[in-house]
């Protein structure tokens, strides 16, 4: 971890400083029923929904193959950064 977080120019410290300015807490309700074939990502999917995202960006494949959730779409770091490039 030490060297992905150093090949950004910045400390831990930082950058969870950016973070907290970016991110905002949320409280999730358990889902109904399971969504994902690993119980764990359906949080992810229950915060997701809490925060009324656009978009739920992960590596997890239990995740991404579910496509989207609730017209929250489930895309690669690759797909965010394209659609972010496409935009600005």
């Amino acid at each position: 971890m030490a060297k992905p977080v150093a090949a950004t120019g910045s400390t831990i410290e930082q950058m969870l400083a950016s973070y907290k300015q970016l991110a905002r807490s949320v409280t999730a309700r358990q889902l109904d029923t399971r969504v994902s074939r690993d119980a764990d990502d359906d949080e992810v999917l229950a915060c997701a929904l809490a925060a009324r995202a656009d978009l739920v960006v992960s590596g997890d494949n239990d995740l991404l193959v579910l496509g989207s959730f609730k017209g929250i779409e489930v895309v690669s770091a690759a797909e965010a950064l394209r659609r972010i490039r496409r935009k600005a």
